[in-house]
């Protein structure tokens, strides 16, 4: 059996010590720097551009928010809708049906179209009938007569008519006096004498106002009062 060299220190062995040997440190190594060459042109270095940041994630929209939106939506156009369907029905009711034009070879004269209006929004004016001479008052008698007042205008008539076999087949006087309403004598009108051949006629008055007549007869007669009207 071999036995282990004496060393000094077997049992608790040590890795003999290096000598001491220090080394300046080293410089990194950079590339010497040599002039340009004449004439020669560097570009100007651009900065770094930092890259853009990420883009921000989308935000969390309200669901019942979009909700809300598509109800107002849909019933905004749904009442669009009805609108102008009724507006096509109102224009479709008002359209009058129109006569078909057939084209022909002859050249036809188009009539000017005349102003109508619509019977619910025109009312033609009254027609009045031409003026006439009216009869407004009439008055008989027998002898002598007076009248109740009346009036007349600027213009009117005195009709008087009699019989002339009323007085015993003879001829009779037919007088009319105009009085005013205060009982003075305005005019004697007529002052006729009643026969066969005379037994109508007629006088145009022009003055107005309130009067009476006064009738002097023998017999029978008869008087009216006219007005242009």
């Amino acid at each position: 059996m071999q036995q282990r060299p004496n060393y000094p220190n077997y049992g608790g062995w040590q890795q003999p010590q290096q000598p001491n040997t220090q080394y300046p440190p080293q410089q990194p190594w950079q590339q010497p720097q040599y002039p340009p060459p004449p004439g020669t042109y560097y570009p100007p270095q651009r900065p770094m551009i930092p890259p853009p940041p990420p883009p921000r994630p989308p935000k969390k929209q309200n669901p019942w928010l979009v909700i809300a939106i598509i109800i107002f939506v849909v019933a905004a156009i749904g009442a669009y809708g009805s609108s102008i369907s009724t507006k096509n029905t109102n224009q479709q009711t008002d359209a009058t049906p129109t006569a078909a034009v057939v084209a022909t070879d002859t050249p036809i004269d188009t009539p000017v179209p005349t102003e109508t209006y619509a019977p619910s929004m025109y009312t033609p004016p009254p027609t009045q009938p031409p003026a006439k001479w009216t009869t407004t008052h009439t008055f008989t008698g027998n002898g002598i007569k007076k009248t109740a007042i009346f009036s007349v205008p600027d213009d009117w008539k005195i009709l008087w008519s009699c019989n002339a076999q009323s007085f015993y087949g003879s001829q009779y006087n037919v007088q009319v006096y105009i009085y005013n309403s205060d009982n003075s004598l305005a005019e004697i009108a007529i002052n006729e004498l009643c026969k066969s051949n005379n037994t109508s006629g007629e006088t145009e008055e022009h003055q107005s106002g309130d009067i009476y007549l006064e009738v002097n007869s023998e017999a029978a007669w008869k008087v009216q009062i006219q007005e242009f009207k």
